[in-house]
């Protein structure tokens, strides 16, 4: 009978955990769904506006000016109010920027409302993984932290799922706000799932209180266990200071340069940078059907970059069923041997001008070694490295930085295919960049990555001491 009832108990405390997790990931979900949403949006707008190349990286970039704002205000907010009240402000925003986007008249108004839109998503971007990160066990912290990077896949696929219908139905001067305004379904959705998180424990050990923290935690662990994870928290509280000063300290100064790392590489490895710009590629590389007689139809273009993000869907899925089995360093190492070689032969196809289904299967590749390691672990590592005083201030400056880098990115990536254009007649050399990068991040992998499987956040903060 005790057997069955503590059954009972483990399967009520998974689904707990479970549903937890998910509720916090869906403003991951926003963070995947709103880029992607410019995929197809570009291919309109550029058009209708008659913007250069400069002028196309303004669009896909004018969020990412808010969203490097955001983590440090969501900081500020997660120690203050909490991380998931921090996620109900950052749905709030999202929402205002989604719905002025779309009734937008001229690009001055859509890009400051971009920017409105990006400090929402910078809130999120720092409260939902610290918070799964603060609630999930240390066993399964892998798999749970994982589900933001899923849930970012899967709105970065639902976009131009989306997107595709209202290319056909909609004219093209309207379609691009149709989709932008498709946003404020899933800002209501998050809304009322957040209202559904209980407070972190770390954030309410943090606060004194220890018995509505012991609370989640039985939820979580069970009795036995929570009042264990409890004593940790209790003993990492009482002798950090949690002041902006600790972060300069030498052992927590290394593990915010290894973050630092994390945050570049999740970017400049390859996906990230060119992710936004999937169908302008395709129609690039001459993959997608357009009828020459209609230079606005972008349709096959928004369907392709679907099929794209399904591949990125399943090489997710994958890296959630591996992370807490072989280990963080292990699928790191893999993943960033992989891109490198993808990349290269990427670039060989562009450079060769090689069309038709071998442009979009490269594209596809691509996904894979971001959706197993480069996409997904630098978001887990963030929130698990750091003490539990300094760890959202910690996360704020790895999180700013992070979206400085999408910010790089985003901007640079058209002026780079552009230059490399001029130069060696086709994109290839952008490419052959990331190449170049994915071996500095298999060098970091083999060298000073941390391994945080199975480890609780107290003994992985406590091991920056013994550097």
């Amino acid at each position: 009978m005790q057997n069955k009832n503590e059954a009972k108990a483990q399967r009520t405390r998974n689904i707990y955990i479970a549903s937890t997790a998910a509720a916090a990931a869906i403003a991951g979900f926003l963070f995947g769904y709103d880029g992607s949403i410019l995929g197809g949006t570009i291919l309109f707008m550029k058009h209708q506006f008659n913007l250069d190349p400069a002028g196309v990286g303004l669009v896909m970039t004018s969020s990412t000016i808010g969203c490097i704002a955001g983590p440090f205000l969501g900081g500020w907010m997660c120690d203050k109010i909490g991380r998931e009240k921090t996620i109900l402000a950052s749905a709030a925003l999202l929402g205002v920027g989604a719905l002025m986007t779309a009734i937008a008249s001229t690009m001055e108004i859509f890009n400051i409302f971009r920017i409105v839109g990006g400090l929402g998503i910078g809130l999120g971007s720092i409260a939902a993984p610290l918070y799964i990160a603060e609630v999930a066990p240390p066993k399964i912290r892998g798999k749970l932290g994982l589900t933001f990077q899923l849930a970012i896949v899967i709105g970065s696929a639902a976009a131009p799922l989306i997107s595709y219908p209202i290319s056909l139905w909609v004219t093209p001067d309207m379609a691009w706000r149709w989709m932008f305004a498709s946003q404020l379904v899933v800002v209501l959705l998050l809304m009322i799932f957040v209202f559904m998180l209980p407070p972190s424990p770390r954030w309410l050990a943090d606060e004194g209180r220890y018995d509505d923290a012991l609370g989640v935690l039985r939820k979580v662990h069970g009795p036995e266990l929570a009042e264990v994870e409890l004593k940790e928290i209790k003993a990492s509280v009482n002798e950090e200071k949690g002041g902006w000063r600790e972060l300069w300290l030498p052992s927590i100064r290394f593990a915010l340069f290894i973050g630092l790392l994390l945050a570049f590489f999740n970017n400049w490895t390859g996906w990230s940078a060119m992710g936004n710009y999937i169908p302008t590629l395709i129609e690039m590389s001459g993959v997608n059907s357009q009828h020459a007689s209609n230079p606005n139809d972008h349709s096959m273009a928004i369907l392709q970059f679907f099929l794209v993000y399904v591949a990125m869907t399943v090489s997710t899925i994958i890296s959630i069923w591996l992370v807490d089995k072989v280990g963080r360093r292990p699928l790191w190492i893999f993943a960033s041997v992989l891109m490198a070689i993808i990349t290269f032969v990427t670039g060989l196809v562009f450079h060769l001008h090689i069309h038709g289904v071998f442009v979009l299967l490269v594209l596809m590749l691509c996904t894979v070694p971001h959706g197993i390691a480069l996409g997904g672990l630098p978001w887990l590592m963030m929130s698990e490295l750091y003490p539990n005083r300094v760890r959202a201030k910690a996360v704020a400056i790895t999180t700013t930085f992070l979206w400085i880098v999408i910010f790089s990115c985003n901007q640079l990536f058209p002026i780079f295919v552009d230059l490399s254009t001029k130069a060696i007649g086709s994109s290839a050399g952008v490419f052959w960049l990331f190449t170049a990068i994915d071996i500095l991040a298999l060098i970091f992998g083999l060298t000073i990555m941390p391994e945080t499987k199975g480890r609780s956040l107290e003994s992985i903060a406590a091991s920056w001491k013994k550097k």
